[in-house]
């Protein structure tokens, strides 16, 4: 049951002029949420999703003119003074940042942010606040509430990041929540915890807005969803009309683009064994020592497995299992405590810095986080071309490579000279899977490539891989929370909980037939968009 309208937009136009022109980023967009209502708003990169959220709270650039009006409760944003403002972004509307752990201060302990938070929009004082802080913690399942109260943010997981901002958003009982792209990163049951907890702080005196490029994932929670394609909100409408019945030629995109893992099949590459032997490793314990003399702590227990060329194996479980441990062990990044892996019959143990180094043109990683993965400092052309250093060639062949492979992951020459903080997430994800293809390696291993890119790139990316994997004397590591898309694209999957493996087998018989709890509990937790057109639709929706 919704009520009276929260949030009213009416032809909301934004421009943002830069040193190339005027950018328009938002296009005569309007929309109504209600109290007790979550509003899905999906879209590629760029489309102008989080600029929406931003003119609700009226943190454009400085460089924004806007036309139009943004109401909350009556009251126009941007017609506010100063201290209405203030009072605006607390108890009127709250955005939950994309990226929780760079949105929180690392200086300080996020308990302080939340009462800080409190003492400024609530005007508690400093006992009352922490009171409240404490409440907060509980309210949004952050377990061990007072010890996390005085952790750093550096300190949480992802998932509790996120929940902090969330406690954050929430710390003056505003009456519109913004959560942008509040899933990105986070594992199947992760995801779902989280969206279930945003879509429960709707109610009779507060609306929720949802902000993702993961349709199926939003479309759990959410009863309207609204569509936008390069600032235009091209259709909006009840979630199970929009995934069933859509309209617009590019929400038809979005939706067909979007995997479902009760549709698709496992990849039909090369059978198991079609190849020779290229990766094993063999009985891998890893331990991370205390530099303090503390008891270390094992990531992972007596892991094996086998890679052969022209095979895509899958690593799948929740955040913490162990995937990147195990991915970063098989690079060489970490030695193993016990055990061993081996590349083409080579052990790594037995390589020398200069050895392993000559063998990294053999092999190759693509990191998940893909801001953090490149330097700074350097352009897209330099950094994409720093793995041909390992082999000669000369600089016309190396131009011609790196043009092509920017243009096979959807980016183009034209993106050589930009920096990477001048690309967006997907954009930058994109440019760490071309630095990693481009010196051709037999061995490629790809953690959580796709986690934040949009579901029309992500489509593209994976066809690339596709196409790569057809070739039989290369092998895939495909580590991934994503499960419908590891069920499209890898012959074998592997399933890790708490730094063991618990199930492994070809990709289909484990998906339509798991044999271990775990695998059950992690299928029956990914969310499928025939699963919820049939549940809205069942419900009226």
């Amino acid at each position: 049951m919704t009520g009276a309208d929260v949030l009213e937009i009416s032809d909301l136009t934004v421009d943002i002029d830069g040193p190339n022109g005027t950018v328009r980023a938002l296009d005569q967009v309007s929309l109504s949420v209600a109290a007790g209502e979550v509003f899905g708003l999906v879209g590629e990169s760029g489309g102008g999703k989080s600029m929406l959220a931003r003119s609700i709270v009226r943190q454009l650039p400085g460089r924004a003119r806007v036309s139009g009006s943004v109401q909350v409760d009556g009251r126009d944003v941007f017609a506010m003074d100063a201290e209405a403002l203030r009072q605006h972004r607390g108890a009127g509307a709250a955005l939950c940042f994309q990226t929780p752990r760079s949105s929180l201060s690392p200086a300080r302990t996020v308990g302080h942010q939340i009462v800080d938070r409190l003492r400024a929009h609530a005007g508690m004082d400093e006992t009352e606040a922490w009171k409240a802080a404490l409440a907060l913690f509980q309210q949004v399942g952050i377990r061990e509430p007072e010890r996390r109260l005085g952790a750093f943010p550096h300190e949480m997981s992802g998932g509790q990041c996120q929940r902090v901002m969330i406690a954050l958003a929430l710390a003056c009982g505003p009456r519109l929540l913004l959560a942008d792209e509040p899933s990105t990163g986070l594992d199947v049951t992760l995801t779902r915890d989280i969206l279930a907890l945003i879509a429960a702080q709707a109610g009779k005196d507060r609306g929720v807005i949802v902000i993702s490029h993961d349709l199926a994932a939003i479309a759990a929670i959410c009863d309207r969803i609204g569509v936008l394609e390069t600032g235009r909100l091209v259709e909006i409408g009840p979630t199970a009309q929009l995934l069933t019945r859509p309209t617009h030629p590019y929400t038809k995109r979005l939706v067909a683009a979007v995997p479902d893992i009760n549709r698709v099949r496992a990849a039909t590459g090369a059978p198991a064994g079609g190849g020779g032997p290229l990766l094993a490793v063999e009985n891998a314990d890893v331990v991370y020592r205390s530099r303090f003399g503390r008891q270390g702590h094992q990531a992972l227990f007596d892991v094996s497995l086998s890679l052969r060329k022209g095979e895509t194996l899958g690593i799948v479980g929740e955040s913490g299992c162990g995937k990147s441990t195990l991915s970063r062990t098989i690079m060489g990044l970490i030695r193993p405590t016990r055990g061993r892996v081996m590349i083409d019959g080579i052990d790594l143990a037995g390589l020398g810095r200069s050895r392993l180094r000559h063998l990294r043109n053999r092999m190759q990683m693509v990191f998940q986080d893909p801001i953090d993965a490149l330097n700074p400092r350097r352009s897209v052309a330099q950094i994409v071309a720093d793995p041909l250093r390992l082999i000669r060639l000369g600089r016309a062949e190396q131009d011609r490579r790196i043009d092509a492979i920017l243009t096979d992951v959807g980016l183009g020459p034209d993106y050589r000279k930009r920096r990477p903080h001048e690309l967006s997430g997907g954009q930058a994800q994109r440019v760490g899977i071309a630095r990693a293809l481009v010196i051709d390696p037999a061995l490629v291993v790809l953690d959580e490539p796709t986690s934040a890119l949009d579901v029309t790139i992500q489509a593209q990316i994976l066809e690339l891989i596709r196409r790569l994997t057809a070739r039989r004397d290369r092998g895939y590591l495909f580590v991934s929370h994503d499960l419908a898309i590891v069920r499209s694209i890898c012959d074998r999957v592997m399933v890790l909980s708490e730094g063991r493996v618990v199930e492994e087998g070809p990709t289909d018989r484990l998906f339509e037939a798991p044999q271990d709890p775990y695998t059950r509990r992690l299928l029956a937790a990914v969310p499928s968009l025939s699963t919820v057109s049939e549940r809205h639709a069942g419900n009226g929706g």
